[in-house]
């Protein structure tokens, strides 16, 4: 008799991988936040794993810390410690799993194999089947069919949407068919009164920026940004405060600098008319006092949901958000400030800033649109404003921005042609392309470019290497060291920068940095990596480019007494969907507080000045 070597199959599985992405849930909030968001316990193939896994994205559902002794004594309580390994299990996973930085990678390998296991169980399945002969082949095929297709659901959760289907209102937002809901649509404009503005959207209830947003609109972000002592939280609140309490809509806000005390501060402040020194020191009058109780009374029957966790990563903060979606329903949602909120420690972001705000940026952009609200974000602005006469913000202020001359040139990865940056911008239909950039790991891969476009003119500057490439940027255009991204005014002869050299990134030597003249200047937009290969040089595309809307705030009296005096200017610099402009606003120092724009004197507006500038959209 002989005896064959039977050839066991094991189904795929990384016990590896499973036991970093549980020692990083253990000992990071950031990881348990990243795998409970990506992984479901049937991603895990050995059952300790899944149970493990299970314990950490409850506490992650129900926003608890989960270390090792709380984990052990869940388990425990379940009667399943033991089945685990016991507590030496668990500082076993948080030991093997260390310090490390990679775990959207180790995610992705547990969801591979995942899959690969859903489809061998299925092939094992139909392997069955086929083997049974069955008499209608036809039932058979459309079962095999089917397992594979549902299959490919799980990976692929967002299909395309038949224009039909949001017609006929099956798969439209609201559930109603177009025809419909346009009728209605009419039907109300016609109850609406002559005084009746029409806002579509939330309105802010500043009359003149309603008026060319058509109120703030779901899944839209924006960005605030202005020097400091501006008035921009004031601003933010302000406006956070007509949402929540004339719209009876529930608010929400993350404060990475103030204490929750000292927003609700604020608010009293503005609501109740009252100066703050009055409040903090108690020196109130009796009409005052009630003031104060008649807007406690007011304001705590409405729903403002205020986190004041300082030093968020921006994944701990999409987190927190979408449970505060959850459990409250919020309808607005404001950041103060981006440049408070750290990256997800991911794509060398913890040593480049550049890189960080650009996932940071991109990421709250994501969460608009996950939410369906709008998302208003605080911004510092550069010095650069401070030099410049007037003080007032534009485009090219906010530090990540950046612009190129229309004659740098962009490959087509896969055609290979050649197309200048203008050329990609003036297309009338803009249609992604394949372009060259780099990921994480400094690697030159195809990268899809979803649009290019013109950003206005600008001074541009000739940067010159060794080996002689060329391009011509505005000086806040970065470009990429070995260390992080620079913008091209912090660069200087003799610093390497990073060029790709026959789809291979290679280092190499400024020689010069010219300044040039005015003119028109584009940008781009590259997903995911927000980067590409121009003029064989590596360089960086806009922050702003993920916003919908950018704002500035300026309040001249701030850098001189007498000029426009109890004035702000909000200046809507970038519109995504509509017109751009300045809307006037009186500001009223005492309470820290914007209203409508109404002068006691005719003599601030100018002769031809009305309360809001509109301008042509973008």
């Amino acid at each position: 008799m002989t005896t064959k070597s039977i050839k066991i199959k094991t189904a795929p599985n990384s016990k590896e991988s499973e036991m970093m992405v549980l020692g990083c849930m253990l000992t990071s909030i950031n990881s348990l936040n990243i795998a409970s968001d990506n992984l479901d316990d049937q991603d895990f193939y050995f059952s300790e794993h899944r149970k493990i896994f299970y314990v950490l994205k409850e506490a992650y559902k129900k926003d608890k810390p989960a270390d090792i002794h709380i984990v052990a004594e869940e388990l425990k309580r379940q009667n399943i410690l033991d089945e685990i390994g016991g507590i030496q299990y668990l500082t076993t996973l948080a030991q093997y799993a260390g310090t490390s930085a990679y775990i959207e990678e180790y995610i992705q390998i547990i969801k591979d194999k995942s899959i690969l296991r859903k489809m061998l169980y299925a092939t094992e399945v139909i392997e069955k089947k086929v083997l049974e002969e069955p008499e209608d082949v036809k039932v058979t095929l459309d079962e095999a069919q089917s397992k594979f297709f549902n299959i490919s659901q799980s990976v692929n959760h967002h299909q395309g949407l038949m224009i039909k289907d949001i017609l006929s209102g099956l798969k439209s937002e609201k559930g109603l068919p177009y025809l419909k809901e346009l009728q209605l649509k009419q039907e109300e404009y016609h109850k609406r009164g002559p005084d009746d503005i029409g806002i579509t959207g939330i309105p802010t209830h500043f009359i003149d920026l309603d008026k060319i947003l058509n109120g703030l609109s779901n899944s839209n972000l924006m960005i605030l940004a202005a020097r400091p002592a501006m008035g921009k939280t004031a601003l933010a609140l302000n406006i956070a405060e007509n949402v929540c309490f004339k719209n009876d809509i529930p608010v929400g806000m993350f404060s990475l600098e103030m204490t929750a005390e000292q927003i609700l501060h604020r608010i009293i402040c503005s609501q109740a008319e009252i100066e703050s020194e009055k409040i903090k020191n108690g020196s109130l009058d009796g009409s005052e006092y009630q003031k104060i109780v008649s807007c406690v009374n007011y304001i705590q029957k409405k729903q403002m949901i205020i986190d004041d966790q300082p030093s968020l990563k921006i994944t701990d903060l999409r987190a927190r958000a979408r449970r505060m979606k959850e459990a409250f329903n919020i309808g607005f949602l404001i950041i103060d400030y981006l440049q408070l909120l750290s990256g997800s420690g991911t794509l060398r972001s913890m040593e480049n800033r550049q890189i960080e705000i650009s996932e940071i940026s991109r990421m709250l952009k994501n969460l608009a649109r996950e939410l369906n609200i709008p998302i208003l974000c605080l911004s510092q602005l550069s010095r650069k404003v401070e030099e410049r006469q007037g003080h007032r913000p534009m485009m090219s202020d906010l530090r990540e921005s950046g612009c190129l001359a229309g004659d740098t040139q962009i490959k087509d990865a896969n055609t290979g042609k050649i197309y200048t940056i203008k050329e990609l911008a003036e297309r009338k239909t803009q249609m992604p392309i394949e372009v060259y950039g780099i990921d994480k790991d400094l690697k030159i891969k195809k990268r899809k470019m979803i649009k290019a476009f013109f950003s206005g003119r600008k001074t541009v500057y000739l940067l010159t290497t060794k080996t002689k490439r060329q391009i011509k940027a505005s000086s806040n255009h970065p470009f990429l060291k070995k260390d992080s991204w620079t913008a091209l005014e912090e660069l200087n002869v003799k610093d390497t920068i990073a060029i790709s050299n026959n789809e291979k990134l290679i280092w190499d030597e400024i020689v010069s940095i010219e300044k040039l003249q005015v003119e028109d200047v584009y940008d781009a937009t590259v997903e995911e990596v927000h980067n590409f290969v121009a003029n064989n040089i590596i360089v960086h595309n806009s922050l702003e480019q993920d916003s919908d809307l950018v704002f500035f705030l300026l309040r001249r009296e701030y850098y001189d007494p007498y000029d426009k005096p109890g004035q702000g200017e909000l200046i809507i610099g970038k519109n995504r969907h509509g017109a751009v402009g300045t809307v006037n606003l009186s500001f009223r120092k005492e309470f820290a507080k914007f209203e409508n724009f109404t002068p006691l004197n005719p003599s601030l507006v100018d002769d031809n000045e009305e309360a809001f500038t509109q301008f042509s959209p973008e």
